[in-house]
């Protein structure tokens, strides 16, 4: 393993443990309040409903549509992290293997995959930390990527790879993050919706009203990288190889490699903030999901710029 990948691995061993040593359940079935998460979708189960469920939801939706009922379908998904998503696939009834960099993630997933009380109703399902190129599977009829694809920076390498891993007529998935098509007015608009939220009490921060034009441009800044998952000196905030694929880069090579089946651009901001609200928990659920349905509105209308795709394509 290369020294970068190394390190994409240690950025993500350090996060989960962290997580789950402050009461993280990465299960979308069994996952609980967690207020060690101050602005995440994890804090409140109904949060990870309205994202990852939904998320969950698309897939399986675009594998059974596209999969023969024949036989289980076998799936693969890189970069599965703490594993949530494999298995809710095995739960559906797929016979599944999970890949990832990060060793710890995979001992998380594995953990909470032997405390399934579904295990013995669902599909096969393995997890293994190791690369994507250094596997020998093959046959899958199914190979999902959520949130993974955009750290590979060689796009066509990885396509590649997934057409020797397809069997023929087989299908790749991916719902990602497209940081590079965040926007300015994007910024603007979070900071108008937070600005409202914080003088009434109901954001996890205090953000003072701008004062005049030059403040809310500073704002608008910071906001902007934050978004963008970089920091004030523009490097990367999350990890090593983070946002190392755009959304030309991705989508030119599945559309390159893949007969397209489904394509939707998806949503600017509400699961980057609905982790923040502080009102009751009534109103939260409610407002979360209000912030979702204007996310989606407004990047129909145009006001907003989507900052994430979902693509399903077929191996011809």
């Amino acid at each position: 393993m290369d020294d970068n990948l190394k390190l994409e691995a240690e950025a993500f061993d350090s996060q989960i443990q962290e997580r789950v040593r402050n009461g993280h359940i990465p299960d979308l079935r069994y996952t609980v309040a967690c207020d060690y998460f101050y602005n995440n979708v994890w804090r409140r189960p109904a949060y990870v409903k309205l994202d990852f469920g939904e998320i969950f939801e698309l897939i399986r939706s675009s594998i059974n549509a596209n999969v023969s009922s024949d036989t289980q379908a076998k799936v693969l998904e890189v970069g599965c992290g703490p594993g949530f998503i494999s298995l809710e696939l095995a739960r559906a009834g797929y016979n599944v293997l999970g890949l990832d960099l990060s060793p710890q993630c995979i001992e998380v997933a594995r953990n909470f995959a032997d405390k399934d009380p579904h295990k013995h109703e669902r599909g096969s399902l393995t997890y293994r930390a190791a690369d994507l190129f250094a596997i020998e599977d093959r046959e899958f009829d199914a190979v999902v990527f959520v949130g993974a694809l955009h750290h590979f920076p060689d796009q066509d390498k990885v396509m590649t790879r997934i057409t020797t891993l397809l069997k023929p007529g087989g299908i790749i998935i991916a719902h990602e993050p497209t940081r590079d098509r965040v926007t300015k007015r994007n910024a603007a608009f979070v900071d108008f919706v937070k600005v409202l939220l914080s003088v009434q009490n109901g954001y996890f921060e205090t953000i003072p009203v701008p004062a005049n034009r030059k403040a809310m441009e500073e704002l608008t800044e910071k906001t902007f990288k934050k978004m963008r998952y970089e920091l004030e000196s523009g490097e990367k905030a999350q990890s090593v190889n983070d946002n190392e694929a755009g959304f030309t880069e991705m989508y030119g090579a599945l559309k390159k490699h893949f007969s397209q089946i489904e394509f939707k651009n998806r949503y600017a901001f509400f699961h980057e903030m609905i982790g923040g609200l502080r009102f009751d928990e009534k109103k939260n659920v409610e407002l979360a999901a209000y912030l979702k349905e204007v996310d989606a509105a407004f990047c129909d209308l145009g006001i907003l710029n989507p900052a994430e795709f979902y693509f399903v394509g077929k191996k011809s």
